[in-house]
């Protein structure tokens, strides 16, 4: 039986050396294929991310496309400034300016009035010529 042990004995042992073998270049692979911190400080972090522009962050911005039918600096220099029309007149300007209405309504009244003096002129013509009769025959009687 001891001999049976030591056969054992021997197996076993020859299967630990066996395991070590196989786990110490197990271990070996494991340890090359393992990244290092060294091998980590040229990647990026979270934080070094934080800084930049997602898509969703871009989702509210015009493209170039949008401002295709807008006009360019080009297009308005033909356009007129504020300073080009301050030599023009306002909506205010004309309020107190008379209308045709009211030139017609002046021109009725001023009509009239010439009418009037007119009458009057001729009512004096008359008047006149009666005054210079008047004259007349008394001069003649004396």
């Amino acid at each position: 039986m001891y001999n049976l042990l030591e056969k054992l004995c021997i197996q076993v042992e020859g299967m630990q050396t066996e395991i070590r073998g196989g786990m110490q270049t197990e271990i070996k692979d494991i340890k090359n294929n393992m990244a290092t911190k060294d091998d980590l400080k040229d990647f990026a972090t979270k934080d070094d991310l934080k800084d930049f522009a997602t898509k969703d962050d871009l989702k509210d911005f015009a493209t170039k496309d949008d401002l295709k039918d807008f006009a360019t600096k080009d297009d308005l220099k033909d356009f007129a400034t504020k300073d080009d029309l301050k030599d023009f007149a306002t909506k205010d300007d004309l309020k107190n300016l008379a209308t045709k209405d009211d030139i017609n309504l002046l021109a009725d009244e001023l009509h009239a009035e010439i009418q009037s003096v007119h009458d009057e002129v001729v009512g004096l013509r008359k008047d006149f010529n009666m005054m210079e009769i008047l004259t007349t025959k008394k001069m003649h009687m004396i």
